[in-house]
């Protein structure tokens, strides 16, 4: 008898920002950089680039990617071009969870695979491959005090040792919490994944978003053959409304894979976007900059805000990422139905202020992610400190 089928489940963040996003006039929990306009990326053109828009034809692009993508991609990663496969982000991710378990069932005769997700995290990574009957055992990041957020290595490798794990996800930068391993804590996981030859998914979205003067981390493509790097233009490079994205592999059975599976998807990608990617791409030093700058001046004045209300806050500024996880505490957690949840229906109804509960990532509820990269955040604050201020003001007069 058949296995019944494995539905995906919603997107519990992705509905939550559908309906709140677009009307709440201070969202502070959006994990995108201040989006650059069309007119700034055009500005940037070369003359090459120049010609290619203004004589672009609305006609199928080729499949894999504009030729010229493909180089500026090569470049950024230290890979050739042959190993790229251009694709929305979301669509990235399931083309390559379906591949790697399609991958292990033909070549390795193994039906269903164990997988180790960095959790909490975006529902996408580890809900595909629940969906695809996967085994899933979660690497669940830690909240230290005086230190901040952390995954356990020691855990992982207790985790692999356990299991008979095939694949593992990583996302660092980390959403939401925004942790990063140091370089010799990046290197033990490439090797757990080496030694043990674990096909290894390494979300990297929020890659070079790094705020403290360090290097970046090293591609896992580049530096481990059976790792698939996603990576694209919707985070660091400030520009989600291209929808253009990518997964990287040396692994050739997994990229020839990956290349049939899009055909059934979306085939190609948009040829606007494409030009306007090769744009972007040969003036990555700009974006990264602007956005750098962006994060850096928001860190500093959430460090200050948290700082003035210990009592409701635990903060722990990241190194890199577009977001943070931020810990509610006192009276907060008892407003509306309680929890971080409640805190964060309070606000929006109150100040307008969009903040997301770690219920949306199926986590504590003690929790929210913080999102630093617009420029908004300064009126948000605003916004939430007169919140306070009167809530506070109501629960002294309450004798509370």
């Amino acid at each position: 008898m058949a296995n019944a089928p494995i539905y995906h489940q919603p997107l519990k963040l992705e509905r939550y920002l559908i309906k709140h996003e677009y009307v709440a006039p201070h969202p502070m929990c959006c994990s995108d950089a201040e989006s650059v306009t069309m007119q700034e990326i055009l500005e940037l053109a070369d003359e090459e680039c120049t010609k290619m828009w203004k004589d672009l034809s609305l006609g199928y692009p080729e499949c894999k990617g504009h030729p010229l993508l493909l180089e500026e991609i090569a470049r950024l990663h230290g890979v050739s071009a042959e190993d790229i496969l251009v694709a929305a982000p979301q669509e990235g991710i399931y083309i390559a969870m379906k591949c790697l378990v399609e991958l292990l069932d033909k070549n390795f005769q193994i039906v269903r695979p164990h997988v180790i997700v960095t959790y909490p995290g975006y529902q996408s990574l580890y809900e595909n491959v629940k969906a695809l009957g996967c085994d899933v055992s979660y690497w669940t990041a830690k909240l230290c005090d005086g230190i901040g957020w952390r995954f356990d290595l020691n855990e992982l490798e207790e985790l692999v040792a356990k299991n008979d794990t095939k694949i593992l996800v990583v996302n660092f930068p980390h959403n939401p919490t925004g942790f990063v391993p140091t370089s010799d804590q990046w290197e033990r996981i490439l090797e757990i994944c080496k030694s043990r030859k674990i096909f290894l998914f390494s979300d990297e979205m929020y890659r070079l978003t790094d705020n403290d003067g360090s290097d970046p981390l090293s591609s896992a493509c580049a530096v481990y053959e059976n790792a698939i790097t996603l990576f694209g233009l919707s985070k660091t490079f400030a520009l989600p409304g291209l929808r253009i994205g990518w997964v990287v592999t040396r692994n050739k059975p997994l990229m020839a894979l990956m290349e049939q599976t899009k055909d059934y998807i979306s085939i190609c990608s948009s040829a606007p976007s494409e030009i306007l990617s090769i744009i972007a791409l040969r003036n990555k030093d700009w974006l990264i900059n602007r956005t750098r700058t962006i994060i850096v001046e928001n860190l500093t004045l959430l460090d200050e805000f948290f700082k003035k209300h210990p009592h409701l806050f635990e903060w722990y500024p990241p190194s890199a990422s577009t977001t943070g996880f931020l810990r509610v505490k006192g009276w907060l957690l008892k407003l509306g139905e309680g929890g971080a949840m409640g805190f964060c229906e309070e606000v929006r109804a109150a100040t307008g202020v969009l903040l997301a509960s770690a219920s949306l990532f199926d986590f504590d509820d003690q929790y929210v992610r913080v999102g630093f990269a617009r420029k908004s955040i300064p009126q948000a604050l605003a916004a939430l400190e007169e919140f306070i201020k009167s809530r506070e003001s109501k629960n002294q007069s309450e004798g509370n």
